[in-house]
């Protein structure tokens, strides 16, 4: 009877466990996925081909970055819908860098920008296509500061 009361203190235990590594298996930052010929087109626009989470199979990705990104006094900030292409060129990555010289302001010249897409999971590849991550735990700096990635 013993061994019948402890296995029943388990199962929610197992339970959870389980969930959350199905929850991982379909959702895949850019930086741990399996993901080749990552590249950019029409200036702004990311292509890989990846192993799809949960399925297995290699698939042809992309997303406009001007999705995720904004220019921030010349420093590229993840900001859901930041246009960053507007102020930010030329771009071009390596491996899961991006690389773009981008306008601090009006008469103060560009800023050299290099940003991993991998850290922090900023570009996502679940439910059968990349996307920009969530932005919480995002910080920008006063206007006297660099602007970085910040997680809370």
């Amino acid at each position: 009877m013993k061994s019948f009361s402890t296995t029943l203190v388990f199962i929610p235990v197992l339970t959870i466990v389980a969930a959350s590594e199905i929850s991982d298996i379909y959702k895949k930052g850019l930086g741990n996925s399996d993901c080749t010929n990552i590249h950019l087109t029409d200036r702004y626009t990311l292509h890989a081909t990846c192993t799809n989470p949960g399925y297995g199979t290699s698939k042809d990705f992309s997303l406009n970055l001007n999705e995720c990104f904004a220019n921030y006094l010349g420093t590229l900030n993840h900001t859901p819908n930041g246009g960053f292409g507007g102020s930010c060129s030329p771009c071009t990555t390596s491996g899961t860098e991006l690389v773009c010289e981008c306008q601090v302001g009006e008469g103060h010249g560009t800023r050299y920008n290099a940003v991993d897409l991998g850290d922090w999971n900023t570009i996502q590849l679940s439910d059968g296509k990349l996307s920009c991550s969530d932005t919480s735990g995002v910080e920008k700096r006063a206007k006297s500061k660099e602007a970085r990635f910040f997680i809370a």
